[in-house]
């Protein structure tokens, strides 16, 4: 699984648990505030990613990248990049 994957699979992981969805209606494609995710469940999901990632990442991402795949690609770019820190 490549760390994109991996990250699409946490992201959903977290938005099916966050939002009381099931899986099935998680589709990568489908802007995060369609699920219901607002500004506090945004900085907790970031807050998330950070800690199981070992990255440091800017709260605005999920605003700057609104649907899941967008959102891994970006983390997955940061990271590639070296430009996260460990927390």
């Amino acid at each position: 699984m490549t760390l994109v994957e991996t990250l699409q699979t946490r992201i959903s992981e977290f938005i099916c648990c966050e939002m009381d969805l099931p899986p099935e209606d998680i589709d990568l494609d489908t802007p995060l505030g369609a699920f219901g995710l607002g500004s506090l469940a945004g900085m907790k999901l970031i807050g998330s990613l950070e800690q199981q990632f070992g990255l440091r990442l800017s709260p605005t991402l999920v605003f700057e990248h609104p649907t899941i795949a967008e959102l891994a690609l970006a983390i997955a770019a940061i990271a590639a990049r070296g430009e996260a820190a460990h927390v």
